[in-house]
C-alpha cells in the first residue's frame, strides 16, 4: 500500500493511536473486570481459610487443656494443696502451647493459679466455656473477657476419683495479634479483628504502630455486618491507600455477633501498572498494545493470587512440607555445600495413639514435634514433615559427629510425650531418628533418604527412643 501525501501517513498514525487507545481501554476494562471477579473468589476462600483456621485453634486448644486437666501432675497438686506447683504448671502450659494466658481454678471457680502476668485476671467464672467447665462438659468458644479482651477460651474440668475439683482454662487473645499475623503470613492479605465496632488486633500499620484502639467510622459496614449480621464488601481507603475489602460477623457458638472479621488487599499498586500500560500503548503499535495489554493481565493475576505460596507448606503443622523440602535441598544442593547431616524422624507408638486416643489427639501430638524440631534445630536448617508422623531435617555445614549426636539427643530428650488411656495404662511416645552424612552417605536427596531410612530402622531394631548413624 502506498501513501502519496503528508495527510494520508498523518491518518495512518491517528488510526494506530486510536487502535492503541482503543486496545488500552478495553484491556483496562477487561482487567479491571477480572481483578474484581478474582478479588471476590479469592475473598470467598479466604472466608474459608479463616474459618478453617479458627476451627483448627479451637480444636488445637480444646485437646490441650483437656490433654493438661487429665494429666498425672496436675492430680498430684491438687491433691496435695500445692499452689507453687499449679503456678508453674499453668504457666509451663502457656509457654509450651503458645497460649496468650492459662487459669486453673477450684471448683467454685475461685482462681487459684494463673500463667500469665497479668494478677488481675478475668472475672472467668462468669463466661460460658468456663460455666460449661464446671459442670463438667469441656467446651471451647468465642468469649470476652475483662482484661484479655475478645478471646478464643477453651476450658476442661479436673475430675478426681470421679468429683469435679476445679477447672483449666486456655486461650488465645486476638489483641495478641498471634492469630492476625498466622493469616497474613500464609495468605499476604491483610486483617483486622474487631471487638464489636473497636480494632484490636491488625496488621496494618501506621507510623511503625499497629492501627488498633480506633473505631469503625462506616455506617453501612456496622447496619449491614454488627446488626444486620451480613458480608459487605467495599471499597475503602484506609491510611491514604486504596484497599479492596470484605467484612463478616464474628459470632459465638450461640450465634451471639460478638465482633466483625476484615480482609483487605491493595490495589494502589494495579493502578500505577495500568498507566504504564496506557503510556506504552500510545506509544506503540496495534500488536505491541496489544502484547502489552496481555502483559498487564498477566501482571494482574499474578498480583491478585496471594495463596500460591501454600502450595510448599504442611497445612497442619505448619513448617515445610515433602514438596518444599525437596525444592529447598535441591537449591542447597546446586551451592555445593561442604557438609550436612539428614536427619530422618519418626515418632514410636503414634499408631496406638491414633487408635486409642483419636487422630485430634493425634494431631496435636504432631504439632508439637514440629514445634520442638524448630526450637532444637537452627534457623538455617530445613525442618520438614513428610507425611503420617514422619519428619525430615537437613542441617548444612554440619561435619562433626558428637555436635550432629548432640543435636539428635537433644530431641529425643524433649520428645517425650505421656498419654493416660481409659483404663488408666500410661502411652509414651518417644522418637527414633536414622541420620545420613553427606557427602559421604550421598550427595543427592535419593541416596541420603535412603541411607538415612536404613540407620532409621536400625534404631528401631535397637529398641527404639535411640538414633543411629548409617553404617555400610
Amino acid at each position: 500500500m502506498r501513501f502519496t501525501s503528508f495527510r494520508n501517513m498523518s491518518w495512518l498514525i491517528v488510526a494506530i493511536l486510536l487502535a492503541s487507545l482503543s486496545i488500552f481501554f478495553t484491556s483496562s476494562y477487561f482487567m479491571k473486570q477480572g481483578f474484581d471477579s478474582h478479588f471476590e473468589q479469592d475473598m470467598a476462600t479466604m472466608r474459608k481459610v479463616v474459618a478453617n483456621d479458627l476451627a483448627n485453634l479451637h480444636d488445637r486448644l480444646l485437646q490441650e487443656v483437656i490433654m493438661l486437666s487429665h494429666s498425672v501432675e496436675l492430680e498430684k497438686a491438687f491433691q496435695t494443696g500445692d499452689g507453687l506447683l499449679l503456678s508453674k504448671m499453668v504457666h509451663d502450659a502457656k509457654e509450651r502451647f503458645r497460649a496468650s494466658f492459662a487459669t486453673v481454678t477450684d471448683a467454685k471457680g475461685n482462681v487459684l493459679a494463673r500463667g500469665h502476668s497479668n494478677k488481675r485476671g478475668d472475672n472467668i467464672s462468669q463466661s460460658t466455656v468456663m460455666q460449661q467447665a464446671l459442670i463438667g462438659n469441656p467446651m471451647v468458644d468465642v468469649v470476652r473477657f475483662q482484661n484479655n479482651g475478645l478471646s478464643v477460651g477453651a476450658a476442661a474440668p479436673v475430675i478426681i476419683n470421679g468429683k469435679i475439683v476445679g477447672a483449666l482454662l486456655f486461650g488465645e487473645a486476638f489483641r495478641s495479634h498471634t492469630y492476625v499475623d498466622r493469616i497474613k503470613q500464609a495468605t499476604n492479605l491483610e486483617m483486622t479483628v474487631f471487638d464489636h465496632d473497636m480494632r484490636i488486633s491488625t496488621t496494618l500499620m501506621r507510623q511503625g504502630m499497629r492501627a488498633v484502639g480506633t473505631r469503625l467510622d462506616n455506617s453501612e459496614v456496622f447496619s449491614s455486618v454488627l446488626e444486620g449480621g451480613n458480608a459487605f464488601e467495599a471499597d475503602a481507603d484506609i491510611l491514604g491507600r486504596a484497599y479492596k475489602t470484605v467484612y463478616w460477623p464474628m459470632r459465638d457458638s450461640r450465634g451471639k455477633i460478638l465482633g466483625m472479621w476484615f480482609i483487605g488487599t491493595e490495589v494502589e499498586g494495579l493502578q500505577k501498572i495500568i498507566m504504564a500500560i496506557a503510556v506504552s500503548c500510545l506509544a506503540a503499535t496495534l500488536i505491541i498494545a496489544a502484547a502489552l495489554s496481555a502483559l498487564g493481565i498477566a501482571i494482574f493475576r499474578s498480583l491478585i493470587n496471594p495463596l500460591e505460596k501454600r502450595a510448599y507448606v504442611d497445612m497442619l503443622t505448619g513448617i515445610t512440607n515433602r514438596a518444599g523440602f525437596e525444592k529447598a535441598l535441591d537449591f542447597v544442593f546446586r551451592s555445593r555445600p561442604k557438609s550436612g547431616a539428614l536427619f530422618l524422624i519418626d515418632l514410636d507408638n503414634f499408631k496406638m495413639l491414633n487408635d486409642t486416643l483419636g487422630h485430634p489427639v493425634g494431631d496435636e501430638c504432631l504439632k508439637r514435634t514440629a514445634y520442638l524440631l524448630k526450637e532444637v534445630f537452627r534457623e538455617t536448617d530445613i525442618v520438614a514433615r513428610l507425611g503420617g508422623d514422619e519428619f525430615i531435617v537437613f542441617a548444612p555445614t554440619l561435619n562433626e559427629i558428637d555436635v550432629i549426636e548432640e543435636k539428635a539427643q537433644e530431641f529425643l530428650d524433649d520428645v517425650v510425650y505421656k498419654y493416660i488411656l481409659e483404663k488408666g495404662q500410661e502411652l509414651v511416645i518417644t522418637a527414633s531418628i536414622g541420620i545420613a552424612l553427606y557427602p559421604r552417605d550421598g550427595r543427592s536427596y535419593t541416596p541420603l533418604y535412603n541411607h538415612a531410612d536404613s540407620a532409621l530402622y536400625a534404631a528401631k531394631r535397637s529398641g527404639r527412643n535411640k538414633y543411629a548413624l548409617f553404617e555400610e
